[in-house]
């Protein structure tokens, strides 16, 4: 199982490669905020929506701001990206990549 570390430097990863696409295909940001709005609506209110709110906001400015945030090096960043709506942006293949190196 990997540790809480390895988990932390694949999601950072994972999302440093994913948030560039975002600008490179703007019709993912589109998915990713219908991906939030479907998680708000099936679930209802939640503990989390505070932070689904954050990737809202975030999704809808400036994508080097949301790259800063979410990669950032601190617990919230970590935290964004462990709600993140962003999983299908990267192939299983770079995920795998990714995985195989955050825990080398």
């Amino acid at each position: 199982m990997p540790s809480t570390q390895q988990l932390n430097a694949f999601t950072q990863a994972f999302h440093r490669a994913a948030i560039p696409r975002l600008a490179a295909e703007p019709e993912l940001v589109e998915r990713a905020l219908h991906t939030l709005k479907r998680w708000h609506d099936q679930r209802g209110p939640s503990a989390s929506d505070p932070y689904l709110d954050e990737w809202q906001a975030l999704l809808s400015g400036d994508l080097d701001v949301l790259l800063d945030q979410v990669c950032a090096d601190s617990d919230r960043a970590a935290t964004l990206r462990n709600v993140s709506p962003l999983g299908f942006v990267l192939t299983p293949a770079e995920r795998q990549a990714l995985r195989a190196q955050s825990a080398a």
